[in-house]
């Protein structure tokens, strides 16, 4: 006989006498018999009460293996007496040959039934602390550099779990790990979830998970999907999907190459890396959004949109950029953003923590801002709770530029508009803003002070060769007045509305326009018609023409408490010259004028006209005085008779 086959005979002889000695223990061994040293070695290492009410089993073929019926493990001292956990049964498969090594090697985990409640009590202690002691309890697992704590994952089964915290919890919980190979172990994992609101989730995910020599853990085609509703919703489904995650534990850092994220019709795609995880996080990558539907978006994201005057805003959008966080502040360059029919790109940084501020800079080919305004409805008055909150809060510090190509705002068409943006310590401030307005040019200085509960304004505007009749073309007062116009308005006013700051509105303004014509009168013929008035002869022929050309039209106001008071009101035509003053009410449009008009043409050269307009700016209304004529009469016959009586210096000494 060979040596070879001698030592196959001896080999066949150890195993069956091993075999033969585990059905020995499996035959007259009842593991139910040791129930009380089990619980009675958990007590004295845990503190926790240990009960085993259901049997245990022990088999030897084809596994060693180690069946439990029902069990539980108690709380701590102060937190009840519920289970901290519970299951209806476990199994535990481990390998025979690391086993007559004297290594302890689990090839399988089995556990259905697994109720976990976690709890806190008054002083903030969780009834899961203190369970490191439980460590030394545990059989002797192999530590050596061959073993990696992450593979002891492999094999694990939970069915059925269920984890409570507060008021939310976890159910249907589904666990499974496959067999360590090629350094790989397969995982997936489901349950469904309740939020303490009453929210409800659930998950489903599936990836590998691997580690290299240099204890790099890797997660392998993750894959993860879901749906979340609040009860009276539908679900809304999402799910997550990427090629890798690494992180790497020994250099702090998390590597996600590329990922893919759908939430409710939302398409996110993009690349993370993170450093410095536990010393002083640092974030970069980019990401983009697939056009997507703003208005169907933002009720599944609990997000409430304002009410806009057009209701086709908001059905567009898409949006990329590159982003880094560190420091805590966020910066997104290269932003790139198409809203509707906007085009938006620039960037944008974010301080968080004590500076708590925003800086800009953003370029923006065209918009449309009246689409997004609120409908012309008035506003409710803010809240005084809602106010004081809002004063608490530490404000957000902004400061930014913004450049547009062509905006519609207030009616108005603007081109190479530019804004610089400051806002701090509840006080905005835009200086400069500048744009080109139909053929002229605009420029401002305004500051909006809101530190009290009464917002106060500042305005110094400025037009420069605007063409008055394209600027109100849009407005109300379309085809009231034409010319290039010079206008300047310097002036405070206080309010919470538009309205009430026309009514508290104070300051200067002045106007001077050249080559235009005022629509809605037509100065010629209430001339005439005064004179057919005076003279007591029939009406003039020719019509109303509701026009009056003119060279040059200036005038000044001042403004008080939202009353525009004037008094060189003065209009040139190479027929005519009207002089005037009166008031203008800003708020209610309302307007109250007295003009004196002079023929300069013959045959009615040097005539004096007294003229009186009321009605509103936007619908004026112009009569001869016939009050100022009656008295221009009695004063003339008054001459006269003092003039053939001698008298004529008697009332000028």
């Amino acid at each position: 006989m060979t040596r070879l086959r001698i030592l196959g005979v001896l080999m066949a002889g150890i195993v069956a006498f091993l075999g033969a000695a585990l059905v020995v223990v499996w035959l007259t061994v009842d593991p139910n018999n040791y129930k009380g040293r089990i619980a009675a070695a958990v007590q004295e290492s845990t503190g926790r009460e240990l009960k085993l009410t259901g049997d245990i089993k022990l088999s030897v073929f084809p596994w060693v293996a180690l069946d439990l019926g029902a069990a539980s493990l108690g709380n701590p001292a102060g937190f009840g007496d519920e289970p901290f956990l519970s299951l209806n049964k476990a199994s535990v498969r481990v390998k025979l040959l690391p086993l007559l090594r004297k290594r302890l090697e689990v090839a399988r985990i089995e556990i259905d039934g697994l109720d976990l409640r976690l709890r806190k009590n008054a002083q903030g202690q969780g009834n899961w602390q203190g369970a490191e002691s439980a460590s030394a309890a545990k059989p002797d697992v192999d530590h050596s550099r061959e073993a990696k704590e992450w593979q002891l994952l492999a094999n694990i089964r939970v069915r059925q779990g269920r984890a409570s915290y507060g008021g939310a919890s976890i159910e249907n919980l589904e666990l499974e790990t496959g067999s360590l190979g090629n350094q790989r172990i397969p995982l997936s994992l489901s349950f469904d979830a309740r939020t303490a609101s009453g929210e409800q989730l659930s998950l489903k995910a599936k990836f590998d998970l691997s580690e290299d020599s240099q204890q790099q853990l890797t997660i392998d085609a993750l894959n993860v999907s879901g749906t979340r509703s609040t009860g009276s919703e539908r679900p809304v489904h999402w799910d997550l999907s990427t090629p890798a995650i690494t992180l790497d534990s020994a250099h702090q850092t998390l590597g996600i190459p590329s990922f893919s994220l759908s939430y409710s019709g939302a398409h996110l795609t993009g690349n993370i890396r993170a450093t410095h995880l536990l010393d002083d996080l640092s974030i970069s990558g980019s990401v983009a959004l697939a056009p997507t539907v703003p208005r169907e978006l933002a009720p599944r994201l609990e997000i409430v949109l304002p009410p806009m005057r057009d209701p086709k805003t908001m059905t567009q959008l898409s949006a990329s950029t590159d982003f880094k966080y560190g420091a805590k502040a966020l910066d997104l360059t290269h932003l790139q953003a198409h809203l509707d029919d906007t085009q938006l790109q620039g960037s944008i940084k974010l301080l968080a923590g004590e500076n708590n501020a925003l800086r800009f800079d953003l370029e923006v080919d065209q918009i449309d801002l009246d689409r997004y305004r609120a409908p012309e409805t008035p506003a409710a008055p803010a809240s005084p709770a809602a106010e004081k909150a809002s004063q608490n809060d530490k404000p957000l510090e902004v400061s930014g530029t913004l450049t547009v190509k062509a905006a519609q705002v207030a009616r108005l068409s603007l081109t190479n508009l530019r804004v610089a943006l400051a806002i701090k310590d509840q006080v905005t401030h835009i200086f400069p803003i500048e744009a080109q307005i139909d053929g002229g040019r605009y420029s401002g200085d305004i500051t909006l002070d809101s530190r009290s509960v009464i917002p106060t304004l500042s305005l110094d505007e400025h037009l420069n060769g605007v063409d008055m009749a394209r600027l109100l073309a849009n407005t109300r007062g379309k085809g009231h007045l034409s010319g290039r116009a010079n206008v300047n308005l310097k002036a405070t006013a206080r309010g919470a509305t538009v309205d009430a700051m026309l009514k508290t509105l104070n300051g200067h303004l002045d106007a001077n326009l050249a080559d235009g014509a005022l629509e809605g009168i037509d100065v010629g013929y209430e001339i005439n018609l005064a004179q057919a008035l005076i003279n007591r002869s029939a009406t003039p022929a020719g019509q109303n023409t509701g026009h009056t050309a003119f060279q040059a039209f200036k005038v000044s106001a001042q403004i008080s408490n939202g009353i525009a008071e004037t008094h060189d009101l003065a209009i040139t035509s190479q027929a005519l010259k009207v002089t005037g003053q009166g008031n203008t009410n800003l708020s209610s449009k309302a307007i109250d004028f007295k003009l004196l008009t002079s023929v300069t043409t013959a045959p009615a050269r040097n005539t004096d006209i007294p003229l009186k307009v009321t009605g509103t700016y936007t619908d004026p209304t112009v009569r001869p005085d016939i009050e100022a004529v009656a008295k221009d009469q009695l004063k003339q016959k008054l001459q006269d008779v003092l003039k053939k009586n001698g008298l004529q210096g008697l009332f000028t000494k």
